[in-house]
């Protein structure tokens, strides 16, 4: 309740209601069974309604807290699945007790026709389940490498503890599907004597945990100012911009002197807003001229200056890692080694035993 209740992410926190209502309906199957075993031929096929719609649950989600997203981008394919799965839940439904008795717990067929088409429909759907759920999965993790992206050409230094929740919600996703798919096909295909269910349970019950710790989390602004969007695909990215040649060129200047003589990089909060204001230009400017002037990212470009400055340090020796990353504005250790590494080829203590061996005048 307390992830869900807010004045903002209204969206957001719609489909976060919604995969904490699927997620809870899903491992609350083996308390029906336990108590309530007379409603479990009723229970058993709104779990599988439950399952079709959790994947299209998830990737809105994740769109609504990684992206400005709108209600009008619900996609009418994304209710298929579900849909069919509902008209065959009310199949199952209509079906008389002892038919839904011998489906679900004795695991037999029931003779006539309409048992035999909603076990055949169910299969089906089932099978279609599995090919949505790699669909949503991989267009769930291009989203989240999107996001990435687009906040590295936005901010200095990018939290970990505030990212990290990227990482493991994937892995969450990927082991929960995996999980849900082959317990699926194996029940279906007659080897479900090799699945532990109770395994499913524990990776819904993983991911709805997870969600509920990382809820409150905002995510970063990632809005700024852009020129208008082109609806010409061929068209250059920055084909519309006001910048001429001659102010790129005096704006990659100010951009040079902020960080050589101002050295803005020490700030670990600087983000692109930030070198906007100091240098007086918009940060699609300051965008665009770091790529097309000064050939790097903001990112990088921040990290090379910062890395810069770490280079006498370590080789000096005085201080311990962890400081000299704070001291040059990065604001944790793991990101400071990756991008030292990344820009010198060596990790910071075999660059200081290298500068140590090396030779003097």
């Amino acid at each position: 309740m307390s992830a869900v209740r807010g004045t903002r992410d209204g969206l957001g926190r719609f489909y976060l209601a919604l995969v904490f209502g699927v997620c809870g309906g899903i491992v609350s199957t083996p308390l029906v069974l336990v108590f309530v075993p007379s409603l479990y031929g009723f229970y058993l096929p709104v779990v599988f309604v439950l399952s079709l719609i959790l994947p299209p649950a998830v990737f809105y989600y994740v769109a609504a807290k990684t992206t400005e997203l709108q209600l009008s981008v619900l996609r009418r394919r994304d209710i298929i699945l579900p849909a069919a799965g509902s008209v065959v839940m009310c199949g199952y439904w209509l079906q008389p007790a002892e038919a839904k008795t011998a489906m679900f717990i004795v695991g037999e067929l029931p003779e006539g026709i309409l048992p035999a088409v909603l076990v055949m429909a169910t299969f089906v759907l089932i099978f279609c389940w599995v090919i949505s759920s790699c669909v949503y999965l991989v267009a769930t993790v291009q989203r989240l490498r999107a996001y990435r992206s687009k906040l590295r050409s936005l901010y200095s230094n990018l939290d970990d503890r505030e990212l990290r929740w990227l990482d493991w919600f994937v892995i969450s996703l990927v082991a929960l599907w995996v999980a849900t798919a082959f317990t699926f096909v194996a029940d279906n295909t007659g080897f479900d004597q090799v699945v532990v269910k109770e395994l499913l349970y524990i990776l819904t019950a993983c991911l709805l945990l997870f969600v509920m710790a990382f809820a409150s989390i905002a995510p970063p602004e990632t809005v700024i100012e852009e020129p208008a969007p082109s609806n010409d695909a061929s068209e250059p990215k920055y084909a519309r911009s006001a910048l001429t040649p001659a102010h790129a060129e005096q704006l990659a200047t100010r951009i040079r002197s902020a960080m050589t003589q101002d050295a803005l990089y020490l700030d670990p909060n600087l983000s692109l807003q930030k070198l906007s204001r100091h240098v007086g230009a918009l940060p699609n400017q300051v965008s665009q001229t770091l790529n097309e002037q000064i050939g790097s990212t903001f990112f990088d470009y921040i990290a090379h200056h910062r890395i810069a400055a770490a280079k006498p340090l370590i080789a000096a020796g005085a201080a311990s890692s962890l400081t000299v990353s704070l001291d040059v504005g990065f604001n944790s250790r793991s990101t400071f080694y990756k991008a030292f590494k990344r820009e010198t080829g060596m990790t910071p203590k075999a660059y200081r035993d290298a500068a140590e061996t090396r030779p003097t005048d």
